[in-house]
């Protein structure tokens, strides 16, 4: 049994007129609801994916400290070894140095030789 107002039909029209009113409203402030929930979301991955950005730009600042420190030692090592090459003898020095251990050698014998001949 429906129930009517004694008045009539001007009632039912407002009656309609709120709860058009109030489930647009309703819907309106639902809808905000789930677009603020969804940008929170968003707004937390965000920061998320800045805190591993920061994360990871420290971490390859690090490496590329280590790398430089060892690109620096082994510049160092390069010129090192360059200054101890050109101090090696070279191989002229080391055949007069055989050359002169020959002479040497063969007058040791020939000294060996005499001594045990006399």
């Amino acid at each position: 049994m429906p129930v009517n107002s004694s008045d009539g039909d001007p009632w039912g029209f407002l009656q309609w007129g709120l709860t058009i009113l109030i489930t647009a409203i309703a819907s309106s402030a639902a809808f905000v609801w789930r677009l603020m929930m969804r940008i929170d979301k968003l707004e937390s991955g965000h920061s998320r994916h800045q805190e591993e950005i920061e994360t990871m730009r420290s971490a390859s600042d690090a490496t590329m400290l280590r790398m430089a420190e060892r690109f620096g030692q082994l510049h160092d090592d390069h010129f090192r070894l360059r200054e101890t090459m050109g101090a090696m003898p070279t191989r002229t020095d080391l055949r007069d140095l055989e050359d002169r251990l020959a002479v040497r050698l063969t007058a040791l014998s020939e000294r060996i030789d005499r001594a045990i001949d006399a």
